[in-house]
């Protein structure tokens, strides 16, 4: 006679699930058993191997927020690794014409004893995201975009710069383009247009100062798009694909290098990596090189190479490396987006910006010897004499995050920052542009 408290409840569909997805002390807790009973059942009674081959409708399970949602799977006899993402949502019996896959959020492989076969046997199951497909809606066509805007090739207009040479920067960081929060892509557009603006009325003004602006850097500070795979719940949050995203982002750059570039002798673009770029597999990066947000400047960099208005501008982008250097008017510039130092907590970020500048100076990284040292990822403007040194960290121009300012009570002003370099000043005439 079997006196096995959980064997005494069987059948029951939502138990034998448990016994194949749950931990040992989920279920005790669940059923007020305790984690003994449970594990003797798991390891005499070998009911766990029927995972009772759920029906197709029993495993199909979409948990939806709005237009996206979560496809769970239950257990299966047979792997997904080569199947389709189409033929999973058939397999689940869902249409293809409403539903469409996004990506793996997790997977489990478990192996149970089979008493009935006596053997052992494996267990899969996944969970993907999966969203709605927009019925009727215009989706964002960036070269359309740029037709709208009515962005037009012209020539450099440079002739009566008078004053003392400089160079103008501007810091392109952390757009995130295609997250939801804040307004999502079309205010991102918005607020660009609005910085653009900004931008060229500023560059008029400084040089009725007396600052000839014959050079612009323009900073790639990472985190250009927002990413589908940085962490599980991130679909829920994005109002485009990984490629509109890509798109939209290059067509957004092209967009202020055809107002800006006309404006001087000479530009160049500096690009450092992000981790909202990065490309993931199952929530893993390939490798350091393989990153969107260096990505949408290379494209950009090839659309303006046989255009004979954009000889005078030059792209500097890093490859593997998570920092990038570079010289403006003989100050040595050292860029990176902060991602490389933003792991764990507390010490606060100035902290953890000074502790990883200083152990990459020691080591005689390239970066440790910068005049300036430009940084992102934390999403606000600060800016610290280090002597040195001088340590440049820039807001963002995406549309906020109710969490940190629920974490943190911080709620920091979306801008685009800027500022001139002279061979006498390292650093002058910041503003934050918006």
């Amino acid at each position: 006679m079997n006196n096995c408290k959980i064997c005494a409840l069987l059948p029951n569909a939502d138990l034998e699930k448990m016994l194949v997805e749950q931990t040992t002390r989920y279920i005790a807790e669940r059923y007020d058993f305790s984690r003994t009973t449970v594990s003797r059942h798991n390891n005499k009674c070998a009911k766990n191997e029927s995972s009772k081959q759920f029906d197709k409708d029993d495993m199909r399970e979409i948990i939806w927020n709005g237009d996206l949602g979560e496809l769970r799977t239950g257990a299966l006899d047979e792997p997904l690794a080569d199947v389709s993402p189409d033929s999973i949502l058939k397999l689940f019996g869902y249409d293809l014409s409403e539903t469409e896959m996004v990506g793996l959020l997790r997977e489990r492989h478990s192996e149970y004893y089979s008493r009935d076969l006596d053997r052992k046997i494996w267990k899969h199951s996944y969970a993907f995201s999966v969203q709605k497909k927009k019925q009727g809606v215009e989706t964002i066509d960036p070269i359309q975009l740029i037709k709208e805007l009515g962005i037009k090739s012209k020539t450099r207009n440079t002739k009566d710069l008078t004053g003392v040479e400089s160079t103008f920067v501007l810091d392109w960081a952390d757009w995130q383009v295609g997250k939801k929060e804040g307004g999502g892509t079309k205010e991102f557009l918005e607020r660009f247009d609005s910085a653009m603006q900004a931008t060229t009325e500023r560059i008029t003004e400084l040089r009725k100062t007396g600052r000839k602006l014959n050079e612009l850097v323009i900073i790639g500070g990472g985190d250009m798009i927002e990413g589908c795979v940085i962490y599980p719940q991130q679909s829920f949050g994005i109002d485009m694909s990984r490629r509109d995203q890509i798109k939209t982002t290059v067509a957004t750059i092209l967009n202020g290098l055809y107002i800006l570039a006309p404006l001087f002798e000479k530009v160049r673009v500096v690009v450092a990596p992000g981790n909202h770029g990065e490309h993931r597999i199952n929530g893993y990066k390939t490798e350091l090189g393989d990153n969107d947000d260096l990505l949408v400047f290379e494209i950009a960099e090839l659309g303006l190479k046989n255009d004979p208005n954009f000889d005078h501008v030059s792209f500097q982008i890093a490859d593997r490396e998570m920092s990038i250097i570079t010289d403006i008017k003989g100050w040595t510039y050292g860029i990176t987006h902060g991602d490389v130092y933003g792991k764990g907590s507390g010490n606060g970020i100035r902290n953890k910006v000074f502790n990883w500048y200083k152990t990459m100076a020691a080591n005689r990284h390239a970066v440790g010897n910068s005049d300036v040292l430009v940084t992102h990822h934390f999403h606000h403007d600060a800016l610290e004499d280090w002597g040195a040194t001088l340590w440049v960290q820039n807001p963002t121009m995406d549309g906020g995050s109710n969490y940190f300012v629920e974490a943190t009570g911080h709620k920091p002003k979306h801008g685009m920052n800027s500022w001139v370099v002279t061979t006498s000043n390292r650093f002058q005439d910041k503003q934050v542009l918006r």
